[in-house]
């Protein structure tokens, strides 16, 4: 009885603990049916039996709460030397269950005004648990709060905001109507996970510029949420406080706060998975959008180890922590799209651009001519590097010349023409680029990752060697068994600096182009400005 009514005691103070069960016990064991709540490493109430595999549970208990996991452990007291063995002589086995119960999140109200009622009534229904501080008497008590489980006043709002306590748990709202900078004083420097302000800009403003004029850093003010809330033209004070609360549950979430539909309507074409356009493709994944990647039967592609292109040969890739998988059809673009990794198809013609019916189109194959990209593709198409003009066959142009404009984008013109010269990596540039001898079926002899040094055979084409003119590391290298169509076809690339590690991490340069492309998706698929 006990047990049951600490849990409910920890429940009431919203304060985390972890419960223990015994849920299957086979020979000698302690005990075979029993349950623990632990707090902390040193408080416990009840048994599951003491001793040496209690201590364990104990431990076990205590990491549980640290991440927030509940957790399914077994031991054997054996004394044996397996990693679930416990030194006891009992020779049974044993399943604890550790069931994690998190608090509520707090909900801190600062005033207790109208929309703080509205606020405080909403956040009921949704369990959060609830404290208001006021320094008026007629607007804080337990008759007008009867949802809240702690109420605090004091005449100075700062000494009442200081009696709440606080931790990463607690969102704030300050809505005191006439003494929100000292609210927010009181407050700004605790681990809240949230602090909004409820006023008019103009007064927000003035607030934010006298704080950094009196030493308060200017990074913590910028973190505050004012203007508080979504943006859905709220006016009375209910619309008000579930535009507050929508916008703390998208915080607590870590959610984008769009519409479900646009979340999944939120899909991208890329054409092409080379190295270069794979640093658009995981910048706009990482941004949160849905990525279809369309290739050729065999990619041409020389940094495999970077290039979701190779997937088509390998069947999946992963990059950065990024996974794309080869898909063959419709079906299999869905339901990898659902498992929240990449479809890598054959498709030279674009074909499933029509069938998918993406926001935008990226080309990123990067002929340095156009081989059928058009406007009328997507709402937004874009253009990476040489062979595209933006307003023309293209939205926008991305720059993908190694320089000072590498990542622009180019939303009227085009982009600086192909020079034929390798770009300066290590201080080479030619040199770097390992080129074909001979038409025909290429026999890798070196990969990715390996050090060369001068005249290495990198490759055999029939009897003609492909030696490296650098010492260096093997950047990238064609497909062991393309066939190339003539002499001087690119097939590899020498890094001088020697780093392997680059070997299997995207370019700078092509995290640069990828910012260029998510800045064009944005600008061109968001609010225009002015609405």
């Amino acid at each position: 009885m006990e047990l049951f009514q600490t849990a409910a005691e920890l429940r009431e103070k919203n304060k985390p603990f972890a419960v223990a069960t015994i849920v299957s016990s086979k020979g000698s064991t302690p005990r075979s049916n029993a349950k623990m709540i632990v707090i902390n490493k040193d408080t416990t109430i009840g048994t599951i039996g003491g001793g040496l595999a209690e201590s364990y549970i104990i431990r076990e208990s205590v990491e549980c709460l640290k991440t927030g996991q509940s957790k399914m452990v077994g031991y054997t007291l054996d004394s044996g030397s397996g990693k679930t063995s416990i030194a006891m002589t009992c020779g049974g086995d044993l399943e604890v269950f550790i069931e994690i119960i998190i608090p509520r999140p707090e909900l801190l109200i600062i005033g207790g005004g109208h929309v703080a009622f509205q606020i405080a009534r909403l956040a009921e229904t949704l369990d959060y648990s609830i404290t208001v501080v006021e320094n008026r008497k007629e607007f804080i008590s337990e008759e007008r709060f009867p949802m809240a489980r702690q109420l605090f006043y004091h005449k100075n709002i700062t000494k009442a905001a200081e009696m709440a306590p606080i931790d990463n748990n607690t969102y704030i709202v300050v809505c005191t109507g006439s003494v929100d900078e000292a609210a927010l004083r009181a407050v700004i420097n605790s681990d809240a996970a949230y602090i909004g302000i409820l006023s008019s800009r103009r007064k927000i403003t003035l607030i934010m510029n006298h704080m950094i004029d009196n030493g308060f850093d200017e990074k913590k003010l910028a973190s505050i949420y004012a203007p508080i809330g979504l943006d859905l033209n709220a006016e009375t004070p209910e619309e008000i406080a579930f535009s507050i609360l929508s916008e703390i549950q998208m915080i607590q979430s870590r959610s984008t706060g769009r519409s479900i539909k646009q979340k999944y309507d939120n899909l991208i074409i890329v054409r092409g998975g080379g190295d270069i356009a794979s640093g658009s493709i995981a910048r706009l994944y990482n941004a949160g959008y849905r990525i279809v990647v369309l290739e050729i039967t065999e990619p041409t592609v020389i940094r495999s180890k970077v290039s979701f292109s190779q997937a088509m040969y390998d069947g999946s890739i992963t990059i950065d922590g990024i996974t794309a998988i080869k898909a063959e059809n419709e079906k299999d673009i869905k339901d990898i799209l659902a498992e929240k990794a990449i479809p890598v198809i054959d498709d030279p013609n674009g074909k499933y651009v029509a069938l998918l019916n993406p926001i935008a189109v990226v080309d990123g194959i990067l002929a340095k001519v156009n081989l059928g990209t058009t406007r009328e593709m997507a709402p937004v198409v874009i253009g990476l590097g040489p062979g595209f003009e933006a307003g023309v066959d293209v939205d926008a142009v991305i720059e993908t010349n190694r320089g000072h404009y590498l990542g622009t984008v180019i939303l009227k013109g085009k982009p600086e023409p192909n020079t034929g010269v390798p770009g300066v990596i290590g201080g080479e540039a030619a040199k770097r680029v390992v080129r074909s001898t001979a038409p025909g079926r290429v026999d890798v002899k070196k990969k990715i990752g390996d050090m060369v040094k001068k005249g290495d055979i990198l490759a055999m084409i029939g009897d003609s060697e492909v030696l490296s003119q650098l010492d260096g590391v093997l950047r990238g290298i064609i497909h062991n068994g393309m066939v190339v169509p003539e002499r001087g076809f690119k097939i590899g690339d020498v890094d001088t600096r020697g780093s392997v590690k680059n070997c299997f991490t995207i370019s700078d340069k092509a995290r640069a182009v990828g910012g260029g492309t998510l800045e064009a998706v944005l600008s061109l698929t968001g609010p225009k400005k002015g609405n």
